[in-house]
């Protein structure tokens, strides 16, 4: 069995209310910014580079958050992929075409109908439940 390794964001901004940022890859499914670990990177560094890259934008990690998922994309793989909080720091929203048809700020109720998979879905839970207890301050 082949084993794989991505890490990305749920990434929250407050503007009215609490909003998070989804995007829909080019295979037409919903879910957060993430990619592959590349050379000798670290958890962080894939994150901060598979975010800007899909998306434009720059993160700030919120500290005391981070979720595995795990899934079989296909046949014969087992993946494993890291989620952190983040905030948005800069950068311009801009999708990266070749990975991405579409990037929308949501409200949570909004990112809850959208996400496509369970696991996701698992994890955005985790991860308003997080930002309620522990950092709605910092957004």
């Amino acid at each position: 069995m082949k084993k794989e390794k991505s890490c990305g964001a749920v990434i929250f901004r407050r503007k009215k209310e609490l909003e998070v940022l989804v995007i829909r890859q080019n295979q037409g499914h919903w879910c957060f910014p993430k990619g592959h670990v590349e050379n000798d990177e670290t958890e962080r560094e894939t994150a901060v580079r598979e975010v800007r890259e899909e998306t434009g934008l720059n993160i700030r990690f919120l500290f005391g958050f981070r979720e595995e998922t795990h899934y079989s994309p296909k046949e014969g793989v087992d993946k494993d992929v890291v989620y952190f909080i983040a905030t948005e720091n800069g950068g311009r929203l801009k999708k990266q075409d070749s990975e991405v048809m579409e990037i929308q700020w949501v409200t949570i109720p909004e990112a809850s109908a959208l996400l496509t998979y369970e696991n996701d879905k698992q994890l955005f839970r985790k991860a308003v439940r997080f930002i309620k207890e522990n950092a709605d301050g910092e957004l």
